[in-house]
């Protein structure tokens, strides 16, 4: 649904088709020009005319046709490249801004828990103070703890629309007029297995990374429009070839034929500006290449890192966590409303449950993200 609503996509594709325009353009060879002429003298009642028609081609004997053909090829490569980039790009942002989504869903629901749940203490706490159970000091704390949850449940609620309209808009869904959630989220992100190691890693994306690749087919586009440069230095003469027809002053008609040729003298213009600047963007374009490739070097390291620093973390929360845990958290519950432990032990089992989940939920949307990362560089299938 991103793809065909992209806007950046679209671009792309029009810029390949424009490319490849100018490539089918490259090839083309010079017109030739028709040219018509009269010349017509007199003298004393005496008159003699010309008539000459002539078919002038423009020969590019210097390669600049074929320098012209290998530099378009090069650009409407880099296009492709470039279209490949921008499809990557967009796969990463869904699956980020997905993850995302998700996760914000999983907090605002611990929120909404959290916020049922002290709405049922309060009610409890209510109770117990009028009978003496507990003193107003605790039914204030309690209240207080009521009333930062939910806030922390407002927090989560924005961040969880705010994080659906963004994965909406990305999808090209409108937003709903009628305030409901314009997208519905039905499952999650589930990694495959890596097995890759971060220098297999880092190997495959200096070989598949499209957005490197464009950058490679750029640099050499640009030492093709170098040799273009140098090339177009070279005079391309003009063969000049036609019919004459001459009337004499005696009325005699006379028919035959013209030949000729012209080479332009480079005598003002030797193209060296042209070639300077040609060779000067073709170096920057090389120099961008190198930077380009220590940044994919860098970012596939650090999504690694990243990537497995997450995983450990995950799985130690994994352990802790689950239905287990949720039992603990409604026993802690179901224990402060029989009096069995105090306000501050079901507080602390209550907190410690709603920072234990919403970590793991921000963990793990940053998890699928620096493994979406991953999949952008190198062009591998992690999921």
């Amino acid at each position: 649904m991103a793809r065909r609503a992209s806007p950046e996509l679209a671009a792309a594709r029009e810029a390949l088709a424009a490319a490849q325009g100018r490539e089918r353009q490259a090839g083309a060879f010079p017109n030739p020009v028709l040219a018509y002429g009269r010349e017509q003298t007199s003298r004393t009642g005496e008159t003699s005319s010309q008539n000459i028609v002539t078919l002038d081609q423009p020969l590019e004997i210097g390669g600049q046709r074929g320098a012209r053909r290998q530099a378009a090829g090069l650009a409407r490569g880099a296009s492709e490249a470039r279209l490949a980039t921008a499809a990557a790009r967009i796969d990463y942002e869904v699956a980020r801004s997905y993850a995302t989504a998700v996760a914000a869903e999983r907090r605002a629901r611990l929120a909404e828990e959290a916020a049922q749940a002290f709405g049922k203490a309060q009610r409890v706490s209510q109770v117990r103070l009028a009978g003496g159970d507990v003193s107003g000091y605790q039914n204030r704390r309690l209240q207080l703890e009521a009333a930062r949850y939910a806030a922390l449940r407002l927090e989560a609620l924005v961040a969880r629309d705010s994080a659906v309209r963004t994965l909406a808009s990305l999808i090209g869904l409108s937003d709903s007029a009628d305030g409901r959630s314009p997208v519905r989220l039905v499952d999650t992100l589930t990694p495959a297995p890596l097995t890759l190691p971060m220098d297999s890693l880092v190997t495959r994306a200096l070989a598949s990374r499209a957005e490197l690749q464009a950058a490679q087919l750029d640099a050499q586009a640009g030492l093709a429009e170098a040799r273009l440069a140098r090339a177009e230095r070279i005079p391309t003469p003009v063969l000049s070839g036609g019919f004459k027809n001459e009337r004499l002053t005696t009325g005699e008609t006379l028919n035959g034929f013209v030949a000729g040729v012209s080479l332009p003298l480079p005598l003002w213009d030797g193209r060296g500006g042209a070639v300077q600047a040609a060779q000067a963007d073709a170096a920057r374009r090389t120099a961008e290449v190198e930077g380009l490739r220590r940044q994919t070097i860098r970012e596939v390291q650090t999504a690694f890192a990243a990537h497995q620093a997450l995983a450990g973390q995950l799985a130690a929360l994994d352990a802790q966590l689950g239905d287990e845990a949720m039992k603990a958290r409604r026993a802690a519950e179901a224990a402060y409303g029989e009096g069995e432990i105090s306000l501050l032990e079901w507080l602390d089992s209550v907190r410690a449950y709603q920072e234990a989940e919403a970590a793991h939920a921000t963990l793990w949307a940053e998890y699928i993200a620096r493994r979406a990362a991953l999949e952008r560089a190198t062009g591998a299938t992690l999921f």
